[in-house]
C-alpha cells in the first residue's frame, strides 16, 4: 500500500486532484472532511472562521495528528490498503509522521501543490461549493496565517514531490493524471 499525501494552500488544487484520482479508481480521504464531521457532530456550523478555530482547538486539545489518527482509523476500518490511497489536505509534517509511523516510512509519498496566492483567491471566490471559504480578501489572508500556523509551509517545503498549477486547468489536470499514472505504475 501507498498512501499519497497531498498538502497546498486554500484554492491551490487539491480538491481538483482528488476529484481526478477519485476518476481514475483511487480510494480518496479529504482531512476537511474529518473536521467537518467533527463539527457536525458537535452542532457546530461549517464556514470558514468556524472551521479553522475548531481545527486549531482540536489540534491543541488532541494533539496536531488528531485529524491523521482519524484517518487512519478510516483507511484501516474501510480496509482499503492494497493499492494507492490518496490523502489530500495535509496541514503539517506531524500528519505525515503518523502516516509514516502507521503505513511504512517507505509508503508514503508527500505531495505540494502550488499556486500563486492572487490566482489562489480568484479560485475561491469563483467556487461556490465550499461552505468554509472566506468571503473577504481580509478573511482569506486570515486563512492563510491559520494554516500557515500549522505548519503547513514545512510540509511544502519537505514535499517529495510537486505539482505547480499556475495555468489552465486542462493542463493542471494533465500534470494530475501523468503523477498519478506514474505512482500506479510503480
Amino acid at each position: 500500500m501507498k498512501l499519497i499525501c497531498v498538502t497546498g494552500m486554500r484554492g491551490c488544487g487539491k480538491t481538483v486532484f482528488g476529484e481526478i484520482a477519485k476518476s481514475l479508481g483511487f480510494p480518496v480521504y479529504e482531512m476537511s472532511a474529518v473536521v467537518r464531521d467533527m463539527m457536525n457532530a458537535e452542532g457546530i456550523e461549517i464556514n470558514n472562521r468556524n472551521m479553522r478555530e475548531y481545527a486549531k482547538r482540536i489540534r491543541e486539545e488532541f494533539g496536531k495528528d488528531i485529524v491523521a489518527k482519524k484517518i487512519v482509523e478510516r483507511i484501516n476500518a474501510e480496509k482499503k490498503g492494497d493499492g494507492v490511497i490518496v490523502v489530500t489536505g495535509i496541514r503539517g509534517m506531524y500528519e505525515i509522521r503518523e502516516f509514516k509511523e502507521a503505513f511504512g516510512e517507505g509508503n508514503v509519498v508527500l505531495l505540494a501543490i502550488h499556486s500563486p496566492p492572487k490566482m489562489r483567491y480568484e479560485r475561491v471566490m469563483k467556487r461556490e461549493t465550499k461552505s468554509d471559504d472566506p468571503k473577504s480578501y481580509e478573511e482569506f489572508l486570515w486563512s492563510e496565517e491559520m494554516e500557515l500556523g500549522y505548519g503547513m509551509s514545512k510540509a511544502i517545503a519537505l514535499a517529495d514531490k510537486m505539482i505547480v498549477n499556475d495555468g489552465a486547468i486542462e493542463e493542471y489536470i494533465q500534470k494530475c493524471k501523468e503523477f498519478l499514472e506514474k505512482i500506479k505504475g510503480g
